[in-house]
């Protein structure tokens, strides 16, 4: 099979709903070449660029019979994972990926490992924010979103109900995730992490 071949089975593969960059086809073809694929299938209509260099399947609405666009949060990923950046959600924005905010913001900050950037997708106005890697964490994406929101809160507003939100939105396996990565941080969020688990397992660790 051919490079261009390969990646159009891999992007079948990889179905709507996804975003990726030339990158993510690094183990089949060069990035130049890689690039060509994904713009040539883009101008025969078989995908969707979201920014330069950013492409995803394009999906319809049963109900709206209208294209649905890949969330914003997938266009950031993209752009990281080509450019080797850590990156995690920041303010409103986590606060709504957690449900914390049910409010879709128009502008969606993220910290990042990287150089500050600026992007528009569709509606979104979307900004990296430089961070060093310490203040990032090093530990798994969940807990630095948790982490994140947490600041956006504020110690004292983190009462009962937000307490509940999160043990609603958060799976067993990232509770478990967020209470062990915890240890060495702040000793508030440390506190909010044991907080969660024992809301949700109804005993003391």
């Amino acid at each position: 099979m051919t490079e261009a071949e390969l990646i159009a089975e891999r992007i079948e593969r990889i179905g709507v709903g996804k975003a990726f960059t030339a990158a993510d086809f690094s183990d089949i073809a060069g990035r130049r070449n890689a690039a060509n694929v994904l713009g040539r299938m883009h101008a025969k209509g078989r995908l969707v660029r979201a920014i330069r260099g950013v492409y995803y399947v394009s999906e319809r609405s049963a109900l709206m019979g209208t294209e649905v666009p890949v969330s914003a949060d997938e266009v950031v990923r993209a752009v990281a994972r080509a450019n080797k950046w850590i990156v995690a959600p920041s303010g409103d924005a986590a606060l709504n990926a957690l449900g914390l905010d049910t409010q879709v913001p128009a502008k969606l900050v993220y910290v990042s490992s990287g150089p500050y950037k600026h992007y528009v997708y569709g509606f979104y106005e979307i900004e990296l924010k430089h961070r060093a890697n310490r203040d990032l964490l090093n530990c798994s994406q969940i807990t630095c979103t948790i982490v994140q929101a947490l600041k956006a809160l504020g110690r004292e507003s983190v009462g009962d109900e937000e307490i509940g939100i999160l043990v609603r939105n958060l799976t067993e396996q990232q509770i478990d995730t967020f209470l062990d990565e915890s240890a060495g941080l702040t000793s508030w969020v440390v506190d909010v992490a044991k907080r969660i688990w024992e809301a949700k397992y109804g005993q003391d660790r």
